[in-house]
């Protein structure tokens, strides 16, 4: 069922319509002209309006552009006596969602409201998961404590406005997408799509055509064209993943992309626009990838704006924050009432290397979910053996001076960044305490 607003100077026409649209159950009004179908359209929340758009003196078109800027959500089917191809162009133009040429059959109107409205539901869905998805990837939710997560997320926050291209580097698992994703549902982009490629593993051949597609009879496995990941992002974001290993030939028509943003199929010789913003990631150092005397490539590019992600060992100040944003995470999804992780549990968890980064403590995290029924995770929800994690190893190659470092940080987490506990278990006073935290740029995590 829907509310309809049928718009016609023709009090017979009206009559008809709404008849015929209330027999299906639809709530309808009407209107005899543009001002009053305007100001109806601003009070009640129509679905749809049926308008006549041959209204005297351009009354019709007139309403449509008036409803169309007033209440953009609203879809409309235009009618009209006349069959001219200019008037129904100029209806569509102005936002009309069909158009009708009379006189109409019932049938007929019903025909295009009900795709009308299967197209209003579609909108509306649409619009509910991109507001899920910015909800989901979103710069809102980052945990950032640690001085090397609190620079990254502040570029990414600066340049997701921007339009430029973007390098994310890191180890697996520190979340090089999520940042991409959260770029992108900033940007002007981000009601477009977001389409990743993986191109690790590919060979440059398998890249290129997954990429920029291939037109039909390239090969006998391309009985029809192949469309690419660039067509498929037109006027969203195009996410590269692990581009580091890619060939030569294959970075140059990356490189096209984004400077003439110009591309062409293979085997195909027809240029085509893309209008696409690219973010790349890699989790290779970039001084083999880069360097003075290597050619200008691809890296060097998107090296403008360099996004670096901190690996989890690096970051210890944010573990509680993120183990306790999943473990929160995951027992809403599940309906469990889990309290939070215990402090023996939180002490398991903060020994641990974490080899796979913050993919790896949220992994840990979604078992304890799933096995904890209720009250607060324990150490043995968290399953460290069995999934396979060591406890961190003390590295007797260490300077001095990185020892004291992550000392100091892993009491003060201990002690909940209480610093008269935190200076009485390492046995010195406040005021040093105080020094060593200025000294290593420490960053308090906010209450």
């Amino acid at each position: 069922m829907a509310r309809i607003l049928i718009v016609d100077n023709d009090a017979e026409c009206r009559s008809l319509f709404t008849q015929s649209l209330e027999a299906d159950g639809h709530v309808v009004d009407q209107a005899p002209d543009g001002k009053k179908a305007v100001s109806a359209a601003c009070v009640y929340a129509y679905d749809l309006v049926i308008l006549d758009i041959d209204l005297p003196k351009r009354g019709g078109m007139r309403a449509l552009q008036a409803i169309m800027d007033e209440c953009p959500e609203i879809t409309i089917i235009a009618k009209s006596e006349n069959v001219e191809v200019d008037s129904a162009l100029e209806a569509m133009k102005r936002g009309a969602f069909d158009f009708l040429t009379e006189p109409l059959h019932p049938d007929v109107i019903k025909h295009s409201v009900l795709r009308a409205l299967r197209h209003r539901r579609l909108v509306d869905q649409n619009s509910h998961l991109l507001e899920e998805l910015k909800g989901l990837y979103s710069f809102d939710t980052m945990i950032a404590t640690n001085m090397a997560s609190k620079k990254a997320y502040q570029m990414a926050l600066e340049i997701a406005e921007t339009d430029s291209p973007v390098l994310i580097c890191g180890e697996s698992g520190t979340g090089k997408e999520y940042f991409a994703r959260a770029i992108h549902y900033k940007s002007r982009r981000g009601a477009g799509p977001f389409v990743r490629l993986a191109c690790g593993g590919l060979s440059d051949e398998a890249v290129e055509a997954e990429l920029f597609g291939r037109e039909k009879g390239v090969s006998r496995e391309t009985s029809s064209r192949q469309v690419g990941r660039v067509e498929l992002a037109n006027g969203g974001t195009l996410f590269l993943d692990e581009v580091a290993g890619l060939g030569a030939d294959v970075q140059d028509k990356i490189l096209r992309v984004l400077q003439h943003r110009e591309y062409e199929r293979v085997g195909g010789s027809r240029t085509f626009s893309a209008d696409v913003r690219v973010i790349a990631s890699t989790n290779a150092d970039l001084t083999e990838v880069i360097g003075p005397n290597k050619p200008e490539m691809l890296c060097d590019y998107l090296n403008v704006f360099t996004i670096s992600l901190p690996p989890l060992r690096e970051r210890v100040e944010d573990v509680p924050a993120l183990a306790k944003y999943f473990a929160g995470k995951y027992a809403a999804e599940t309906g469990k009432s889990i309290s939070g992780i215990s402090e023996p549990a939180m002490q398991l968890i903060l020994a641990c290397e974490w080899k796979g980064n913050v993919r790896e403590l949220e992994n840990c995290v979604e078992r304890a979910t799933m096995i904890c029924d209720g009250g607060m995770i324990q150490p043995t929800h968290l399953s460290l053996n069995g999934g396979g994690l060591s406890k961190r190893k003390h590295n007797v190659a260490k300077p001095l001076r990185d020892i004291e470092r992550d000392h100091i940080r892993r009491v003060l987490i201990h002690c909940n960044w209480n610093k008269s506990a935190a200076a009485s278990i390492l046995q010195i006073d406040r005021k040093t305490l105080r020094c060593k935290i200025r000294e290593f740029g420490f960053a308090e995590p906010e209450a």
